[in-house]
Parts: structure tokens; C-alpha cells; sequence
């Protein structure tokens, strides 16, 4: 299979410089394996989009005879996208390192990102649901490796405990839906998934990337890296996203889609919101991810899979050169203000194809609410690209082609995969809805601006609304972000612990032995009362 190819290639750059840096530290070669091994791997993947689709079975992968099902790896119009945006991703990385390497980049962060590529680009290969499982698990463990080896403490924080755990749930319900496809003798399968089975994939999904129930799907520490932190998010949310493209149309039960839409707006805005108020992109990097993805998911419930590719794309390549834009210099300015124009929504951008997915009559509150949120995605994106960073004039002559080149590729490749590599093509038939957005997103970044003047002016009024303003955030913020929600689980947590604590005390004490014959002949009395007609 030549979709095989590109991985090889990422795995054993990966492993040469891993091997090199064990033997012979040399940042300067390593990142020259990098390079190019991401640039053969991009256009490998290029390459591929006219050899489509490709599909391979791995026979006999256990010794199990009576385990019938085996791993299917494809390549589709589906999987391309995805896998295209992941290489670029990786090239993108690696080039405007050059601009980072005087925080003393570790060789060791690329061969992390080489692998989180290939490893992603397999779970985006997965054909069947045997297959994502495999891939998830196996991107889950590498995750965690990466955390835990980057993490100065010795155990790993709450929060990502938990986000380890919203993933694991959601393989959970692709098993779920396995069983549910063996016993109606289907294959497991994404086009022979049911209506119950379809809903449990699409609740996998927003576990893991954090919709669907609302949670931040990455942690701060080593992601406040910007390459190894970009490609760990990136990679994850490709693995993920794709599954929705593959989902039958009409395939969820129409009396719990109208309130899952509902859900899913609202926590799209509220991730918008939360973005557009982030201190810096890296910061802001969870909620971009949860805003995109509710829109992505919002598409499926609306029984429109393939318009979630369009916004997959958005969240990957216009995302990824904002959290690699490290680096400022006004004359290079207009190469994030493309990436703006591109998922801007307006007549023939790549968004405006996304917008079937999203709209459709008659027209419902939440489509209000999908539209504000990308409306704040845009506004937070103008105020990121114009915050000041590192002074790209004061580096080497070779930093200063080969960072912004970095940065143009990921706008190079936005422009190609909308126009030769998605299903639904940009267009001019839900314009005005872009122009909307735009819109609402001008008028936001105006009422910002009175309300910063009056504030700064001292005004009582002005106070009241900055008062107003910060308790409202407060109080939205204790609601959504769930620290609740896990401050429960941690109780309950406890709870059981001692409970269990006691249990142990009593069973190992001196009447353990009489309190096992009391259990006992509680469970035979139990057992005798049931089983007496």
C-alpha cells in the first residue's frame, strides 16, 4: 500500500535521530533528517491524491483462529485530507523551529513530533472500527509516554488524568458499538454501523476531542511547547475528526439529534468566547480545538458528514500556523492574514463550503449560536496575530526565509485541499452567511473598543460594566469548565477508597473469618430467595 509510504519515512527519521542523538548529539544534522524527511513525506501524500482509494487487510496479525476480524487500513477522499494536513503540519514544524532554537530546543521534541505524524497518520488510515481502536490506543499510550518523559513532576496532574480518561471512554464506546454490530451479524464496519451504533462513534468523538460533555481535551505543561505541543493536539484531533467524514448520512436517531445540536452550540460558543479572551494562542489552543470540532460535529447531527472535513481542515492548518507564529515581523503579516481569509467564511474560501453542513432551513436558535462562535473565532484570531513575540529582524538571514516559508506552507495547503481535496468545494451559495459572521465579528471587536475606552476612562458606568463583565465570566466559567464535575468524581473517588479501606480493616481483622461466613451466608440466602418459585 503506498499510503504506507509517508509513515515509513516519518519512522525512520524518527529512529535515525533518536539513534543519532545517542551516539552523536547534533541539533544542526537532526534537524536536517527532519526536514526532509517531512518534505518527502509531503510529497508523497501529494502524490497520493491521484491514486485513490487504496485499501489493505493485515491477515493473521493474532494466532487466534476464532478472531475473524482483521485490521483494514484505507486511503480515501475521506483519509487524504487529513493525512495531507498532518505532513504539512510536520513540515511547518520543523521549519519555523529555526526560529525557536535559541530556547535550546531538544532533537528529541522532533523525533516526538515524526512519530505523533506517523502514528496519527495511521489512525487516520483506520478503514474499520478494529482498526481506530488499535490507532487510538496506541496514539493514547504514545501521549502519555510524551507527557510523562517532559513532565517535571513524578506523577502526572488531575487534569490530565481525567482527559486520559474522557479518551479511554471513548474507545470504550467504539467496543460498545463492535458488540452492538456482532450481534445483528454486521461487520464492524463504519457503513454497516446502525442507528444506535453511529450515535455511540459520534459520542466517542466529542470525548475525545471534548464537546460532547464539554472538556478541555489537552493539558498545559508540555504543551506550551509550540512544535512537539501543535503536532500532540493536532494529531489527536485528525484521528478523531476523520471518523466523522465516515459516518453514514441520516444515520443517528432523529429524537435525540435535536437536543445533542443544542449541546453542541453551546459548548462551540462557549469555547469561542473563551478563546477570544485567551492571553496568548497557546493559552487559547484548547478552546480553539473544542470550537472547530462542535462545529465539525454539529455538520454530522445535521446529516451532513463530509462538511465536517472543512472544518477539520480550518482546525488544522489555519490553528497550526498561529500556535508555530512565534515570531513577528510586520512585513510577514499577511501571511496569517490569509490563513484568516481562508476560514473566514466568505464566498469562495474554504469555509464557505462548511456552511451547508451547518444551515440548513428552517432556521434554529442554535444556528445563531454556531454563528457567533465562529464570529468569535475570527475576532480572537485578528487579536492573537497582532500581539507582539520574538523580533524575526534580529535572527540569521537562514531563519528569516526559512520560518515564514514554515508559515506559508500551512496557507498553501489551505488553498489546495480546498479546491482539489475535499468533497464540498468552496462556493457562493451561504455567503451571506459568511459576510454575517464577519459581521458580528467587526461589531464585537467595535463594542470591545467603547467598552475598553469607558473602562479606562474611569466612568462609573464604565465600572459597573467592567464589574458586571468580570462576574459574569466568573460565574460562566464555574459552570462550564467542569472543575466541578471532576472535584465530584474526586470526592466520590475518596469516598470509595475508604469504604474500601474499612472493608479491608474488618475482612483482616480478628473476626475477618466471621464476617466472610456472615457474607456468605447472606449471598446463599440471597441466592436460595431468588431461586425458590
Amino acid at each position: 500500500m503506498l499510503a504506507l509510504l509517508p509513515i515509513t519515512f516519518l519512522l525512520l527519521a524518527a529512529l535515525g535521530i533518536f539513534l543519532l542523538q545517542r551516539i552523536r548529539p547534533s541539533t544542526g544534522w537532526s534537524w536536517l533528517i527532519a526536514l526532509i524527511s517531512t518534505l518527502i513525506s509531503t510529497i508523497s501524500v501529494i502524490l497520493l491524491r491521484w491514486h485513490l482509494p487504496q485499501q489493505v487487510a493485515i491477515e493473521s496479525w493474532l494466532p487466534f483462529s476464532q478472531f475473524t476480524d482483521s485490521p483494514i487500513l484505507g486511503l480515501d477522499g475521506n483519509a487524504w485530507p487529513y493525512l495531507f494536513a498532518l505532513s504539512v503540519v510536520a513540515l511547518a514544524i520543523i521549519l519555523t523551529a529555526s526560529a525557536r532554537l535559541q530556547y535550546d530546543i531538544s532533537p528529541y521534541a522532533w523525533v516526538g513530533v515524526l512519530s505523533l505524524c506517523a502514528v496519527g497518520s495511521l489512525a487516520v488510515l483506520a478503514a474499520n472500527l478494529l482498526t481506530l481502536i488499535l490507532a487510538w490506543s496506541l496514539l493514547d499510550l504514545i501521549e502519555l509516554v510524551i507527557l510523562q518523559a517532559n513532565s517535571t513532576h513524578r506523577s502526572l496532574g488531575l487534569q490530565t488524568v481525567f482527559a486520559f480518561a474522557f479518551r479511554v471512554t471513548g474507545t470504550g464506546l467504539v467496543m460498545t458499538a463492535i458488540l452492538l454490530n456482532a450481534g445483528q451479524q454486521a461487520p464492524p464496519t463504519f457503513s454497516s454501523l446502525n442507528a444506535t451504533s453511529a450515535l455511540l462513534l459520534l459520542l466517542a468523538v466529542g470525548l475525545r476531542l471534548g464537546v460532547l460533555p464539554l472538556h478541555l481535551p489537552g493539558v498545559q505543561g508540555i504543551v506550551l511547547r509550540r512544535g512537539l505541543g501543535t503536532m500532540l493536539r493536532m494529531s489527536a484531533a485528525a484521528s478523531s475528526l476523520v471518523v466523522l467524514g465516515r459516518l453514514p448520512a441520516q444515520s443517528l436517531p432523529p429524537t435525540l439529534t435535536d437536543f445533542f445540536q443544542l449541546l453542541a452550540a453551546l459548548a462551540t460558543l462557549y469555547a469561542g468566547v473563551r478563546w477570544t479572551t485567551a492571553g496568548d494562542e497557546i493559552e487559547g489552543r484548547p478552546y480553539w480545538l473544542i470550537a472547530f470540532s462542535g462545529l465539525a460535529v454539529s455538520s454530522v447531527f445535521r446529516g451532513n458528514p463530509p462538511s465536517s472535513l472543512v472544518w477539520g481542515m480550518a482546525l488544522i492548518l489555519p490553528g497550526s500556523l498561529l500556535f508555530l507564529y512565534s515570531a513577528r515581523r510586520r512585513q510577514i503579516l499577511w501571511i496569517p492574514a490569509l490563513a484568516l481569509l481562508g476560514f473566514s467564511g466568505l464566498p469562495l474560501t474554504l469555509v464557505s463550503g462548511g456552511w451547508s453542513g451547518l444551515i440548513a432551513p428552517p432556521f434554529r436558535f442554535s444556528h445563531l449560536l454556531l454563528i457567533s462562535a465562529h464570529a468569535c473565532l475570527l475576532a480572537g484570531y485578528v487579536r492573537l496575530i497582532l500581539k507582539p513575540g520574538d523580533d524575526l529582524a534580529h535572527m540569521e538571514r537562514w531563519v528569516q526565509v526559512a520560518y515564514p516559508i514554515g508559515l506559508l506552507i500551512t496557507v498553501l495547503a489551505l488553498v489546495f485541499v480546498g479546491f482539489l481535496g475535499l468533497p464540498v468545494t468552496p462556493g457562493m451559495n451561504f455567503g451571506w452567511v459568511g459576510f454575517l459572521s464577519v459581521a458580528m465579528a467587526s461589531l464585537g471587536w467595535l463594542g470591545a473598543l467603547l467598552w475598553r475606552q469607558r473602562v479606562e476612562a474611569g466612568t462609573p458606568l464604565g465600572r459597573w460594566y467592567a464589574e458586571t463583565a468580570r462576574r459574569l465570566g466568573r460565574a460562566l466559567e464555574a459552570l462550564f469548565n467542569l472543575k466541578w464535575f471532576y472535584q465530584f468524581l474526586w470526592w466520590l473517588y475518596h469516598r470509595l477508597m475508604t469504604l474500601v479501606d474499612l472493608l479491608t480493616q474488618i475482612l483482616e481483622g480478628a473476626g475477618g473469618v466471621l464476617w466472610t461466613l456472615v457474607l456468605l451466608a447472606l449471598l446463599i440466602s440471597l441466592l436460595r430467595t431468588e431461586l425458590t418459585p
